[in-house]
């Protein structure tokens, strides 16, 4: 006896488990990392989205593009390496790229492969290049061990430098030099003047440049933000509220605070930076106190019995998030430059 087979058998999907593509599961992690990191929910709902974007959101000024013999495997390398989202390619009938488009950290970059038609040579074909590049990172030795295991070679090992950055410099396998750089804390230019005399420079600063610094600060509506920071001060707190557009409402009327982004909770008119996030009602706020070594006082906060997650950097400066030795979280920060009076 045959059984009539089912119709609908044809339109099932198929269920069985896929693997995301390797660039996806990077942008991915990436986003979901930051947004916890953040304890914002906002945060997390805005990555999402942002996965699906049909441009990029980041704009440079100066956006470099490099010629390689081999992108694709280029990508792959810059993805490997320095932790970049490719955003898209466009490969030609012959499987050259023609175009392609990653993004790390804050900034873009666009390349290509050989195009010698049109003029467009890599590095490795024209002996060497003029062009180098620096990477800015929290954790420099981390990431140039990466890169190495990468394939990348060395070309200077990482080392303090007399300019007051911790940096080191290799070579990837299709020609192009880059720097992998993190700013010394508390190096100051009287420092940067008087390494430079001793290694044979003589430093001077551009006849406008503390005019302009001057001017943009002026101009700048956040300016009041700007201060003198000790260790142990308050730097930046955060209000868990479950509608943030009403708390916006709410905090605005009676405290006067103003918002210049309805999806982001950062407050603009006081002098501390601070903002709400999404929470639920009566959650813990946050608090984020100052430290002028952000690697030292994670040390320190474990050696007292407490527990210290590895620092991230953000816009606003360095942060790690701790909880001390009777469970009370609370989060060090090292304020970036541009908070800085």
């Amino acid at each position: 006896m045959s059984t009539t087979p089912d119709a609908f058998d044809a339109l099932r999907a198929d269920t069985s488990a896929i693997t995301p593509a390797a660039a996806f599961a990077n942008r991915l992690r990436q986003q979901i990392t930051h947004a916890l990191h953040d304890n914002d929910a906002t945060a997390l709902e805005q990555n999402m989205s942002e996965t699906q974007m049909s441009q990029p959101e980041i704009l440079n000024t100066v956006s470099p593009y490099l010629v390689v013999d081999g992108a694709a495997a280029a990508i792959a390398f810059y993805v490997a390496a320095f932790g970049a989202v490719e955003h898209h390619r466009l490969v030609g009938e012959d499987g050259r790229i023609g175009h392609a488009e990653i993004i790390v950290g804050n900034s873009r970059l666009m390349m290509a492969d050989e195009y010698p038609e049109a003029n467009a040579i890599s590095p490795t074909t024209r002996g060497g290049t003029s062009t180098s590049f620096t990477l800015a990172v929290v954790d420099v030795d981390e990431v140039f061990a990466r890169a190495i295991a990468a394939g990348a070679t060395e070309v200077r090992p990482v080392a303090d430098q007399f300019y007051g950055h911790r940096q080191g410099t290799l070579r990837d396998a299709w020609g192009h030099q880059w720097s992998v750089s993190s700013p010394i804390t508390n190096f100051t230019d009287e420092q940067y003047a008087a390494n430079s005399s001793a290694s044979g420079f003589e430093w001077q600063q551009g006849a406008g440049a503390a005019s302009t610094t001057s001017t943009a600060l002026a101009a700048d509506p956040h300016d009041h933000q700007l201060k003198h920071y000790e260790q142990g001060d308050l730097y930046y707190f955060t209000l868990p509220t479950p509608d943030l557009v009403k708390a916006q409402t709410f905090y605005g009327a009676v405290l006067g605070w103003t918002f210049d982004d309805v999806n982001n909770g950062h407050i603009g008119n006081i002098s501390a930076p601070p903002g709400s996030a999404h929470g639920a009602a009566g959650g813990t706020t946050d608090l984020y106190f100052v430290v002028d070594d952000i690697h030292a006082a994670v040390a320190l906060v474990r050696e007292m019995g407490g527990t210290a997650e590895e620092p991230v950097f953000y816009d606003s400066g360095a942060a790690a998030t701790c909880v001390d030795d009777q469970g009370t979280r609370f989060h060090l920060s090292v304020p970036a430059d541009k908070y800085r009076s």
